[in-house]
């Protein structure tokens, strides 16, 4: 059987829109899945984005070239003095603009932090290091930090198992080694899953959306706010 090329294009074309279909109502239902987790929580998506939120997440993600920082996907809640989000950030530059993706973060009298980034690295072997996962987690982290106004990279030969389950950057290293000395490891491990853990001032923010070793979905919005919880209560005063 023979195929003319109209009938092919059309054939193609066919394909080309039920993929896309497909593509789009996934994306639908896991949006839709978000926001009903994001409810059982007591989260609320808020009517614009709110401005603490703003000023905030752009001191943590600015950039030295000064991209646009853009923020959506938002819920938001508040338990007694603290406000606590989730939320998506990318910039506007090209195959770099997802920064991080079901960030959650919270505002905080309680926090008094030094401006710091730190990403946990469980799960790798030492052969990953040149395998493709590690190679883009490091990747991304290195590419992030040396993004960041003035953060440096801060070491902890003094503790063998934290420096190398974390790595981690700051503005003050003494201050950020201060912050961290009474914080153990498995305070801010989850699994087999590497995290991103970011603040300064009253914001504290946790993005677990790092590649990871594991082939199993640990983190659902749930149990990842749950991580969450415990992780910024380690860093209240």
């Amino acid at each position: 059987m023979s195929f003319t090329p109209a009938l092919l294009a059309a054939l193609f074309i066919l394909v080309f829109v039920s993929i896309v279909i497909l593509i789009i109502r996934s994306s639908l239902k896991i949006a839709a899945q978000k926001t009903h987790l994001a409810l059982t929580l007591g989260f609320e998506q808020p009517p614009e984005l709110p401005i603490q939120l703003a000023t905030r997440v752009e001191e943590l993600y600015q950039r030295k070239d000064h991209q646009g920082v853009y923020i959506d996907e938002i819920y938001h809640k508040r338990e007694l003095d603290q406000e606590l989000f989730i939320f998506d950030v990318s910039s506007s530059s090209g195959d770099d603009s997802e920064m991080g993706s079901e960030v959650f973060g919270v505002i905080s009298r309680e926090l008094a932090l030094p401006r710091f980034s730190l990403t946990t690295l469980p799960g790798f072997s030492s052969e990953g290091l040149l395998g493709g996962l590690m190679d883009k987690l490091l990747d991304k982290v290195l590419q992030l930090a040396e993004k960041y106004q003035g953060l440096a990279r801060i070491e902890f030969p003094d503790r063998p198992d934290f420096d190398e389950g974390v790595i981690v950057f700051g503005r003050d290293e003494y201050a950020v080694r201060e912050l961290l000395r009474g914080i153990h490891l498995s305070t801010l491990e989850v699994g087999k899953s590497p995290l991103h853990i970011a603040g300064s001032g009253d914001f504290l923010t946790v993005d677990f959306s790092l590649p990871s070793s594991s082939t199993t979905n640990e983190n659902d919005l749930i149990s990842q706010y749950q991580h969450f919880t415990r992780i910024y209560q380690a860093f209240l005063k």
